[in-house]
């Protein structure tokens, strides 16, 4: 460092700084994997991500439920076949067919409906809070790879500079012009250079096994240059923000889904009280007989349409499920406060983070670089 004036040595290491912090060489050697894009990415992620995949397929499934709960219970067929004793009026009884429809009370199948649809909200706000982070994760990870790829392109370019200044030292210690001090400091920078590639080259590995995983790819596929993300801009207030966070967050839609679907089995458990319907058919056949009474009818078959219902008798049931309903509400609407509340931090968090963050990028601009 005694080679060349200190001021100038500072001015050099700067411009180089400067020049690749502020674009990474896009050149590229043949052969090596394109440049890596974070639209280019999430897009790959929507098409393999196994958490995205899972989260869409309950979301499916969920929509299903809706008309798995609101129908019918699955009709009664029945067939008695009678013994040589059981005889009528009319004749023997030979046989009987026999087929029943169990029909709750309309409002039950109703609300059954509603809170599988209330389900189904919740699933598919699950979804798009997978979609999100996953989104979130992988601009992260991209972000990530761009510092260490511009790291090791200004380390490769400052050690091949120290390497430079070793060769010099050298030459002028050989001819008895410079001081073996000179060399050994020389060494020394470039071992350290050599240190910080090493940890980056690690670095970037972690980062390419990370972003393989979630786009379920090999983990051993290569990953090319990061594309300098670009610049975000924040245009809204912290209120705004938050306002727009009750309105849009996916966590809180989802607790407010699970409110009403509390709310709902709630509703169904007092429907207990009323009675269900079960509607028959009954048809019985008659072997031919003998009857003073009415000949005429003799063998005839006989029909008849049962009626039932239940009584809700057993208190001892019905009571707990209401109880057990207005619990389960209880601790909905604790879950929805609770997602407003780390919404609320979440946000403030962020936006002062990104302030923060805005300002030191601003002041290296302006002033450090």
């Amino acid at each position: 460092f005694q080679l060349i004036p200190r001021q100038r040595f500072k001015k050099i290491i700067l411009n180089l700084l400067a020049a690749v912090l502020l674009s990474v060489p896009a050149l590229q050697a043949a052969g090596e994997p394109a440049e890596v894009r974070l639209e280019d990415l999430v897009q790959r992620a929507h098409e393999a991500n196994p958490d995205l995949i899972a989260a869409e397929a309950d979301w499916l499934a969920a929509k299903k439920r809706i008309w798995i709960d609101s129908s019918l219970p699955d009709p009664m067929g029945g067939y008695d076949l009678m013994g040589s004793m059981t005889e009528t009026r009319v004749g023997p009884q030979k046989n009987r067919f026999m087929i029943s429809q169990e029909v709750p009370f309309p409002l039950k199948l109703v609300e059954k409906g509603k809170m599988a649809g209330d389900e189904a909200r919740a699933a598919y706000q699950r979804y798009l809070a997978v979609e999100r982070d996953l989104r979130s994760e992988l601009a992260k990870a991209h972000a990530d790879l761009y510092f260490v790829d511009a790291s090791l392109t200004t380390l490769e370019g400052i050690k091949d500079l120290l390497k430079k200044f070793e060769s010099v030292a050298q030459a002028r210690y050989s001819n008895l012009s410079g001081s073996q001090r000179d060399v050994a400091k020389a060494q020394a920078e470039v071992s350290m250079s050599l240190e910080k590639l090493f940890v980056l080259k690690q670095r970037r590995e972690s980062i390419a096994a990370l972003i393989n995983a979630i786009l379920n790819r090999d983990p051993m596929d290569l990953l090319g240059m990061a594309v300098r993300p670009e610049r975000p801009v924040l245009n809204r207030s912290l209120i705004e923000l938050v306002n727009l966070a009750v309105l849009n967050r996916q966590e809180i839609k989802e607790m407010e889904a699970m409110v009403s679907k509390s709310q709902r089995q709630k509703r169904l458990a007092k429907l207990a009280y009323i009675p269900d319907l079960n509607v028959g058919f009954e048809y019985v056949r008659v072997g031919a007989g003998s009857t003073s009474e009415a000949p005429d009818m003799d063998g005839r078959d006989s029909w008849m349409f049962p009626l039932r219902i239940n009584i809700p008798l057993w208190q001892n049931r019905i009571i707990p499920e209401i109880q057990e309903a207005q619990k389960k509400l209880e601790a909905s609407q604790a879950r929805l406060l609770k997602a407003k509340n780390a919404t609320f931090y979440e946000v403030k968090d962020a936006y002062y983070r990104f302030d923060s963050a805005a300002k030191i990028v601003e002041l290296y601009q302006t002033a450090v670089i």
